[in-house]
């Protein structure tokens, strides 16, 4: 996947996957970079698609509230699914729950599900992605510990995601 400059150095740059609110420590200066970058250094646009993938960059960087404030004024299913990311990360599960319910994004969920279920066993039980089952798989992690399997899960969705968003501004980035 070709991304601009400034995402390909931010996902350089930032420690993934995001397992808590402070699994990877939040990188104070990266969030700073992503919150004053332009959005052309971001997208080719600044629609709601543009706006989730910033928010994204900030979630990965650990700027959770930054993040927060951005999808809480969108009222997309992709700022939905971002929406139940957050509050998974923040511990606040049934609030994630909630939000994972109002997203529908069965495009990036199959790939989603492809990728992860090749990696988990957990997932592979299941016949399709659920964000609830992995928001499940989170919370146990917080008393029994964070797996390399959750860590992977984890990092796909976030590459999924962000890939879906991106392929939805630049659909020549599918060539």
């Amino acid at each position: 996947m070709s991304y601009p400059a400034f995402v390909s150095d931010i996902l350089r740059s930032a420690r993934s996957p995001r397992v808590s609110a402070q699994e990877p420590p939040p990188d104070k200066q990266l969030v700073k970079r992503i919150a004053a970058a332009e959005d052309r250094e971001i997208a080719t646009t600044d629609g709601p698609e543009a706006k989730c993938i910033r928010s994204l960059l900030l979630f990965l960087a650990g700027g959770l509230e930054q993040a927060h404030r951005i999808v809480q004024e969108l009222s997309t299913t992709d700022a939905a699914y971002i929406h139940g990311m957050i509050h998974r990360i923040d511990d606040d599960f049934d609030n994630a729950r909630y939000w994972f319910r109002r997203a529908s994004m069965e495009a990036a969920t199959a790939e989603m599900y492809r990728r992860a279920a090749a990696n988990s066993l957990t997932v592979a039980s299941h016949p399709v992605w659920d964000p609830i089952l992995v928001t499940d798989m989170v919370e146990t992690s917080r008393t029994n510990g964070v797996t390399d399997e959750l860590r992977a899960v984890l990092r796909i969705e976030f590459e999924v995601l962000l890939q879906f968003l991106w392929e939805a501004i630049e659909p020549e980035a599918l060539a």
